[in-house]
């Protein structure tokens, strides 16, 4: 079972990933802007961060740069989501993500993304 951390503004999004993630076995924490996230990804033991590119307090190259300067989350990996398609790819790749994603993610595309960042 993985614990992933979902980042993103809109409540709708969090809860269709948190139910996708619970009936498979997994488990959600979700975050609905960027400090949430920030503080979550330090506090809760999570896996995978899964990051909108879109945030209320900052974007989520902002997000990703902080994250990726904190020595307690370092490590986790962080994909990053976006409905923009691929425009992003290069800046995201470059603020710390692993891979960029189009929004909307599809149950079996989402499945795929954790077992390959969460599985060693």
């Amino acid at each position: 079972m993985a614990r992933i951390l979902f980042v993103d503004d809109d409540q709708l999004t969090l809860e269709t990933y948190e139910k996708i993630v619970s009936y498979f076995g997994h488990q959600a924490v979700l975050a609905d802007c960027g400090m949430s996230a920030l503080e979550m990804a330090r506090q809760k033991s999570v896996d995978l961060i899964i990051i909108d590119r879109q945030l209320p307090d900052m974007d989520g190259f902002e997000l990703l740069k902080r994250l990726r300067a904190s020595e307690t989350v370092l490590k986790i990996p962080m994909i990053m989501v976006s409905a923009s398609h691929d425009i992003f790819t290069e800046r995201a790749l470059s603020s710390g993500a692993l891979a960029y994603y189009s929004k909307p993610l599809l149950t079996n595309q989402l499945l795929g993304i954790i077992e390959e960042y969460t599985t060693s």
